[in-house]
């Protein structure tokens, strides 16, 4: 698996990505979502399985979920299983933090 480098640092990363909010990636043809969660760093697909609304616009509870802002259909960001099994898991890719940035595992 191929690691893309999204920020040149971490410093960068906080400061382009806050704690608490996400933000919309475009790598090659794939649209993911960074979010900056209490736990660290998590990045899924941008779009939501269910009606494919995008989850940048959504919100993270502190539960490590992202809340999906068409139907708040909820993700864990840990395994990407949506809470009441409603539809499809989201697409996790795994994101790596060392000292001279911020990588993502496509």
């Amino acid at each position: 698996m191929p690691l893309i480098k999204i920020f040149s640092s971490p410093e960068k990363a906080t400061e382009t990505v806050p704690a608490g909010t996400m933000k919309r990636l475009l790598i090659g043809e794939r649209k993911l979502t960074l979010a900056h969660t209490a736990r660290g760093w998590r990045a899924f697909d941008n779009l939501c399985p269910h009606q494919h609304e995008p989850l940048h616009r959504g919100t993270i509870t502190p539960y490590q979920e992202v809340v999906c802002p068409l139907h708040h259909y909820r993700f864990d960001l840990t395994t990407g299983r949506e809470a009441s099994n409603r539809c499809s898991d989201l697409r996790l890719y795994k994101v790596i933090e060392k000292p001279d940035g911020l990588f993502v595992e496509i």
